[in-house]
């Protein structure tokens, strides 16, 4: 993680080649705000790394669908009431806290079951919680590639990934989601991933959203798919992020996985806004 200071929000040049090599290299950056920003100021801060993402996608019948809104509303210290539970009927957001819905405490990446997964994700804090939990933790996955014995990271690369938004092979303890945006197409993402500016290699793997390796058998696919990222938990470099009010967090999806960290008290707020920029398909 690198601390970039003195970054405006209401003028720079978009986008911002320094920040974008920066990012690329540390793959987490920390911009700490005076303030709260306001919502046209955090697209100008997300718009130095690149377009901010349309959350558009296409479906298995080939229409195109809005699966999200373009300013995401992160609410992980949202308390699910038998009220609420009962008015969204079916609807699972995946997150492992019955309690806490929104709250996801595995590591993933963002955006992966859609054809062109977002490159950065932007999230900027409206509300922590009191008690200061609720970090947000982070895994090197070019680290965890690296690490790796090389006949096994030459073996790895030119296979693909199948992922789905509706996942029921979602591995535990992992949930799957369902809900309107069950019918996405699915996607295919190679298990190496090229960095688009970098040009460095990582593993690329998000088992929330992940069903098979294509053309393997399914049962030995899943399994490498698991012990890839116990290697990666156990193996890579890894870092936490302690919030701070107004931070600008921004973390690169074709490096690291992330997740968010629940040790707070139920019922402490813990919101932010979220942006995401554009990314072309993984290579």
């Amino acid at each position: 993680m690198f601390e970039v200071d003195g970054v405006d929000p209401a003028s720079g040049p978009t986008p911002d080649p320094q920040l974008r090599e920066l990012l690329s290299k540390h793959a987490v950056l920390r911009l700490p705000m005076p303030r709260a920003l306001e919502d046209e100021e955090l697209q100008t801060v997300a718009s130095r790394f690149g377009p901010i993402k349309d959350p558009v996608a296409r479906t298995k019948t080939g229409e195109r669908l809005h699966y999200d809104q373009r300013r995401q509303i992160i609410d992980s210290g949202f308390v699910m009431t038998d009220e609420v539970r009962e008015k969204l009927g079916d609807l699972q957001f995946g997150g492992l806290d019955d309690e806490r819905p929104g709250l996801f405490e595995t590591y993933h990446c963002d955006d992966t079951y859609t054809a062109e997964p977002a490159w950065a994700t932007v999230l900027h804090a409206r509300a922590l919680p009191p008690s200061g939990g609720g970090p947000t933790c982070f895994i090197d996955m070019r680290d965890a590639y690296r690490q790796l014995p090389g006949d096994e990271r030459d073996a790895l690369r030119g296979l693909q990934v199948r992922y789905a938004y509706n996942n029921e092979d979602a591995f535990p303890p992992r949930r799957a989601a369902r809900g309107p945006n069950d019918v996405l197409e699915e996607v295919l993402h190679p298990l190496v991933r090229t960095h688009p500016i970098a040009g460095s290699l990582a593993l690329f793997i998000d088992l929330d959203r992940a069903r098979y390796i294509e053309g393997m058998d399914v049962a030995e696919g899943r399994a490498l798919l698991q012990r890839l990222q116990d290697h990666a938990e156990q193996k890579a470099a890894y870092c936490e992020h302690s919030w701070r009010d107004h931070d600008v967090l921004v973390w690169d999806n074709a490096s690291v996985q992330h997740k968010a960290g629940g040790n707070f008290a139920v019922g402490e707020p813990r919101r932010f806004w979220r942006y995401v920029i554009a990314g072309e398909p993984p290579e």
